[in-house]
């Protein structure tokens, strides 16, 4: 398996994690949320900010604004709530949760530079500013599973640190989501970290275990992969990739039959799993048998394969004709 291949596991198990923390999203966290309330109750809020105005307290008129954007931003009138929030922090800048609902009224009409600045600016304020950081973390998943920005994903996982900071009960699940952008980037060492956190939090963590064997085989690592696989296999016997990433070690080590008992049972678990199909032919034809490596190269027509497995298939399939 070459790096390349190895690269496009990890990048597909990062994505699928990413889209699958967007579809658990809900509705964004507003710090604090008015209750839903008919259109006619900004007149009383109207009434407040005027008060406030005839008043000689800045705060007590900062607060009257933001009050009333509040009540803007219930009602997904996002442009008034923005304009109230900016009133209100002229009068107090250090008032981190305006600029934190203000970046959501932004995000809200798709205003994203503007939305990543304010909260950015919220938790300058307040760095344990915990629904800043889970706001900004789904702003920049939305944003990084459309276009992979290096700096936008570098901020994402920096964000996913800073709340298994925040959040201890959920260290190990951010701390794995961590790992996954960190690999994506490329950063090894640091993702392997991130990986050994969620793991310290939750010695169960079957995705964080197949993670770090993944880094651990690419790093040459063999044994420390094969400890980490072995123990994910012990946790969830029915986990295809992890098989056949333990097959692509034994072949690796010289161990064909090993090899050949993993791929196949990936291929019991996942029977339409071309990499495995294309390893055990590979290793059926280092071991002479050429009639099983090219039963497994017979059943990739049958799948949908991506261009470089088709030119693995058929450069296999030369070599084997070769052979026989």
């Amino acid at each position: 398996m070459t790096r390349s291949a190895m690269g496009r596991i990890w990048c597909g198990a990062a994505l699928i994690v990413l889209v699958m923390v967007l579809a658990a999203c809900s509705e964004p966290l507003v710090e604090p949320r008015a209750p839903r309330t008919p259109t006619a109750v900004i007149d009383r809020y109207n009434a407040i900010v005027a008060t406030a105005e005839a008043g000689e307290d800045l705060l007590a008129r900062a607060r009257a604004y933001y009050d009333r954007g509040n009540i803007w931003f219930d009602q997904q009138n996002y442009t008034e709530a923005i304009a109230d929030y900016d009133r209100a922090l002229a009068l107090d800048p250090s008032m981190s949760r305006a600029f934190h609902n203000r970046g959501l009224a932004h995000a809200m009409l798709k205003e994203y530079d503007a939305a990543l600045r304010d909260y950015a600016l919220a938790i300058h304020l307040d760095p344990d500013y915990r629904r800043a950081y889970e706001n900004r973390v789904r702003l920049l998943e939305e944003l990084t599973a459309r276009t992979p920005d290096e700096t936008l994903l570098q901020q994402l996982a920096d964000d996913y640190g800073n709340l298994a900071r925040l959040i201890p009960a959920a260290e190990a699940p951010y701390r794995y989501r961590q790992g996954l952008i960190l690999a994506r980037l490329g950063d090894r060492t640091a993702a392997r970290e991130a990986f050994d956190a969620a793991i310290r939090a939750r010695p169960q963590h079957v995705d964080a275990l197949y993670e770090r064997a993944l880094l651990h085989y690419a790093d040459g690592d063999l044994n420390a992969a094969l400890a980490d696989l072995d123990t994910a296999l012990r946790l969830s016997p029915r986990a295809a990739n992890a098989y056949y990433v333990r097959g692509l070690i034994h072949r690796a080590q010289g161990d064909t039959r090993g090899a050949i008992a993993d791929f196949g049972q990936a291929l019991i678990l996942q029977p339409a799993y071309p990499e495995a199909l294309i390893a055990r032919a590979a290793t059926y034809a280092e071991q002479g048998n050429i009639t099983a490596a090219r039963a497994d190269l017979q059943r990739l027509d049958d799948l949908q394969l991506d261009p470089p497995l088709q030119q693995a298939r058929e450069a296999l399939r030369l070599r084997i004709g070769g052979s026989g």
